[in-house]
């Protein structure tokens, strides 16, 4: 069952707001969708929908954007999926084709996955593109799309689409707070800052995702949460507390790029807490520590071991497989030694 999402608005009226961000994105370009249509069949071929997508669908599109399109069709193109560039009147055109039985094997796809603990979740989120022809980025630009005749033909997957894009933002934003641990433990503030500002735009991410506003562009994440508490769209609703959580962790972070002393990991494993109680469904924030396919522990010098898997990386007194609550005041082992196990590629930091 999925859980419940704060969805900004039933899918009718979430749907006229897009295709208002649409035809006002189009306006500025003295463009309109008959135009479009009449030019993007002549130059592509006939198509089930031409859906524009990307940053004119949420409104955020700016002076250089794309105009991007998924051209659904009857049969799928044979092979590996390459963009059609179409250059016109001044505009810059993209557009990727799919099939319309691919398309519907994915979104099934999307819909079991959506359905899974949410360890699981994050797993069918890593390894979508290895699986579907249709990449996760075209996936949520589908879903997401507008169709040049006015409909959102797939719009009706944004709750699925939601909850994997939450749980999928979740864990690596609980990668970035563990890193951001173990960096300032280790001696690394700066290192502990770059996690931070991850771990952040990762927070956003997620507490969007809850809320069903999907994309997958991390470039966005900021703006789109500032649009987001500026819009009033977080007023009155379980996330609200974050606008000023997330403003003080920006500041936070801001300070200490600026040299000033101060940890940044208790402000942030308080606020992922915090996100977790209203997004996490009941999991806390953890993560099984285990060691990459193929690394070898030997032994090293007494009381340390060594993880070897194409390089080395050393180690004292960390069980090989373990599983850590993240906000938990007591980090395992030695925090350098699982930041740089971790950094090589030895050690794996999985949901759990």
């Amino acid at each position: 069952m999925l859980t419940p999402l704060l969805l900004p608005a039933v899918p009718g009226h979430l749907a006229a707001e897009r295709l208002r961000n649409v035809d006002t994105f189009l306006h500025g370009r003295d463009l309109d969708r008959a135009g479009l249509e009449r030019l993007m069949r002549s130059r592509t071929g006939d198509a089930v929908h031409l859906l524009l997508t990307s940053s004119p669908v949420h409104g955020i599109a700016n002076a250089t954007s794309d105009i991007d399109f998924i051209r659904v069709e009857e049969q799928a193109p044979g092979g590996a999926r390459m963009a059609t560039q179409l250059f016109e009147a001044g505009q810059h055109l993209e557009a990727v084709s799919y099939g319309t039985a691919e398309i519907a094997g994915a979104l099934a796809d999307l819909g079991k996955a959506a359905s899974l603990e949410a360890a699981d979740v994050v797993t069918a989120h890593a390894h979508w593109d290895k699986e579907h022809e249709l990449r996760r980025k075209y996936l949520e630009r589908l879903v997401n799309g507008v169709a040049l005749d006015g409909t959102s033909p797939y719009l009706e997957h944004l709750p699925g689409l939601a909850r994997v894009w939450k749980w999928a933002s979740l864990h690596t934003a609980v990668r970035h707070v563990f890193h951001l641990r173990l960096a300032e433990a280790s001696g690394e503030p700066l290192g502990g800052a770059g996690y931070a500002v991850g771990a952040l735009l990762h927070l956003m991410d997620a507490a969007l995702s809850h809320a069903g506003d999907v994309y997958s562009n991390r470039k966005w994440y900021l703006l789109r949460w500032q649009r987001f508490v500026d819009g009033g769209r977080a007023a009155g609703t379980p996330l609200a507390p974050l606008a000023a959580r997330f403003a003080d962790l920006e500041a936070r972070v801001a300070d200490t790029l600026r040299g000033r002393d101060g940890a940044l990991a208790p402000a942030f494993t308080q606020a992922l807490d915090e996100v977790y109680a209203l997004a996490g469904e009941g999991h806390p924030a953890r993560l099984r520590l285990a060691p990459a396919t193929g690394a070898q522990e030997l032994p090293f010098l007494p009381g340390a071991r060594a993880l070897v898997h194409r390089t080395v990386s050393f180690s004292d007194g960390v069980p090989p497989t373990a599983t850590v609550l993240v906000t938990d005041d007591d980090l395992p082992g030695d925090p350098a030694g699982l930041l740089s196990a971790s950094r090589a590629g030895v050690l794996t930091l999985a949901p759990a």
